[in-house]
């Protein structure tokens, strides 16, 4: 198990991602966290911002209370800024957002305001930096990001079998498409690091046929393997 401690490695790390956003000392940043996010990433974007000489300050908003009967794992939508809306006119003022929340602001309600102001939203993931390191984006990745989100707009369809019995088709027809590659430098947008991922959004009832899931499979949502072998029908 790693320390929690400061590595000079990891400080690169993190000031790589952020001059790859283009953010620079003309522009404002804010880091934003919850009371439970990971500390040392919160510590490693505040140094990688002042080696950029970025101005910034540093929003900590109390991770809220479960409601959920699920553990909320990997969804991409933050209710940490419910009801915050101080807190949100702050971050829709700035020019770049480093999003160091639990679960982060993809999908969160109040994610397309901010947006609007012109700010741009770079998502860390709320692991450790030894993965995030191992994890950089590059120029090569956006690349093939690109390419891959490209092929899939021109899609009708997509089908998905494999050796376990998996037999999936979706309709790709009319999809939202969109590729993230680990890093955003245009005013209005978001990423994640992370990166490398292409998101569709089949529309209701276009998926059918049959996902088999194996012992050693991941399970994203719950950030675990599976045990033993699932089947689902849609």
């Amino acid at each position: 198990m790693l320390n929690d401690r400061i590595e000079a490695k990891w400080i690169d790390a993190f000031e790589t991602t952020f001059r790859a956003c283009k953010v620079d000392a003309s522009q404002t940043a804010i880091i934003l966290s919850e009371t439970q996010s990971r500390d040392l990433n919160v510590h490693l974007a505040e140094l990688a911002l002042s080696r950029i000489g970025v101005p910034f300050y540093h929003l900590k908003v109390p991770t809220p209370r479960n409601t959920s009967p699920a553990i909320l794992r990997s969804t991409g939508t933050c209710v940490a800024l419910n009801g915050q809306e101080k807190a949100v006119a702050a971050l829709a003022s700035v020019d770049f957002i480093v999003d160091l929340t639990l679960e982060g602001l993809m999908h969160s309600p109040q994610t397309q305001t901010i947006l609007k102001g012109g700010a741009r939203i770079m998502n860390i993931s709320n692991e450790h930096p030894d993965m995030l390191e191992r994890a950089m984006p590059d120029e090569d990745l956006k690349d093939r990001t690109l390419a891959a989100a490209r092929l899939c707009r021109k899609s009708t369809a997509m089908t998905v079998t494999s050796d376990a019995g998996t037999d999936l088709t979706v309709d790709m027809t009319g999809n939202n498409t969109v590729g993230i590659w680990g890093w955003t430098d245009k005013p209005g947008t978001l990423a994640h690091w992370p990166g490398g991922i292409i998101v569709s959004f089949p529309r209701s009832g276009s998926v059918n046929g049959r996902l088999v899931f194996q012992p050693g499979d991941m399970n994203l949502t719950f950030k675990k393997y599976f045990d033993d072998e699932v089947i689902f029908t849609l």
